[in-house]
């Protein structure tokens, strides 16, 4: 247990490393020897961890078990902590909400100063997904609508909320906001399709 949960950290402190690159690799200003010598260190770095991915991938996903931080139930996706292409988006469970608290960098920039609503787009759909996974019925995204009211800053605090509005049979309708300070900038609804939990897991197993 002691070993997995050092390979856990390991992998988490990798992920955010590799974060930052991404960051300083869309803002740099170096002179091209700088950047010849860092895409060599890189290139060295990916070939020893090359080594070490297994073919074919274990599963990694696991159904979540009563009481899951919710930051831990899909570690590798557009939120996951173990993803670098993920934002920092950090997930609190407020009953009956969702709440996802983040900043987000130059990496998401959509017009200058503020976040791409693509960007946006993806988490919205996470913080349903959270949502739904703490509510004990969930499912994949049907449908997402997003309607954007006023410009998203970068780099400032914002604070996703996303709760179930409803469920009918199968369907699951979530809405949610996003707010920058006391400002609303953007709000969202989606559309869910129950499925039984074994099922998800099975199709994720596939990716």
């Amino acid at each position: 247990m002691g070993d997995l949960s050092e390979a856990v950290a390991a992998l988490e402190r990798l992920a955010e490393s590799v974060r930052q690159l991404i960051d300083v690799t869309v803002t740099v200003a170096a002179p091209p020897a700088t950047l010849a010598a860092a895409t060599e260190s890189v290139e060295r770095v990916v070939a020893e961890l090359r080594r070490f991915v297994p073919s074919p991938p274990p599963p990694r996903y696991q159904r979540p078990a009563p009481n899951t931080d919710p930051n831990d139930c899909f570690p590798y996706l557009v939120i996951g902590r173990r993803s670098p292409l993920a934002p920092p988006i950090h997930f609190t469970w407020e009953a009956p909400k969702a709440i996802g608290r983040v900043r987000f960098g130059t990496p998401y920039e959509g017009p200058p100063g503020c976040v791409h609503g693509a960007a946006l787009a993806g988490a919205f759909d996470q913080v349903f997904n959270v949502a739904n996974v703490m509510q004990g019925v969930a499912g994949p995204t049907a449908k997402l609508e997003v309607l954007y009211r006023r410009p998203t800053p970068l780099f400032e605090e914002l604070r996703f909320e996303g709760w179930q509005e409803r469920v009918a049979g199968r369907r699951i309708h979530a809405v949610g906001r996003l707010l920058a300070g006391d400002r609303v900038t953007a709000e969202a609804k989606g559309l869910f399709v129950h499925l039984p939990p074994e099922d998800v897991l099975h199709m994720l197993a596939k990716r």
